[in-house]
């Protein structure tokens, strides 16, 4: 058997970056994910492959291999260049989801009682309720 070298490996994948995108579109239009991922199975799946990765601590052991300079360093490299266009993209999703529990907060504000100069009556009579009114919005009570 021969074997690419690793030079030669990489540069085969860099070169499928141009035909890659175009692919991935084409997969995912076929595909079927709703069904597989709510079956019963896929939650038992799920189920167990969180148990162990709680019972090994596998989180904890992955992040032990990772310093906090090359998370930030990942971390920016690759979210600095997308987030924005990510953001942009998902504007009107975010208004259609966000908006209406706003607006129910908007209209709980502008009902309550003046604040006070005291600072528990302020944190019961105006916070709490404004808080409780987002809790209610976004559907947990």
């Amino acid at each position: 058997m021969v074997l690419k070298t690793k030079e030669e490996a990489k540069a085969n994948f860099e070169a499928s970056i141009a035909y890659i995108p175009n692919r991935y579109v084409a997969g995912v239009q076929k595909a079927d994910w709703l069904g597989p991922a709510r079956s019963d199975n896929a939650e038992k799946n799920y189920a167990a492959g969180v148990q162990q990765a709680v019972s090994t601590k596998r989180r904890q052991l992955m992040i032990s291999k990772l310093s906090n300079e090359e998370w930030k360093s990942a971390a920016i490299e690759k979210g600095a260049p997308i987030i924005g266009q990510r953001i942009a993209g998902a504007l009107n999703k975010w208004l259609s989801n966000w908006g209406p529990m706003y607006d129910q907060v908007a209209s709980k504000v502008s009902a309550l009682p003046p604040k006070t100069t005291d600072w528990r009556a302020n944190i019961n009579n105006r916070l709490v309720p404004t808080v409780e009114t987002w809790r209610k919005a976004a559907g947990k009570t």
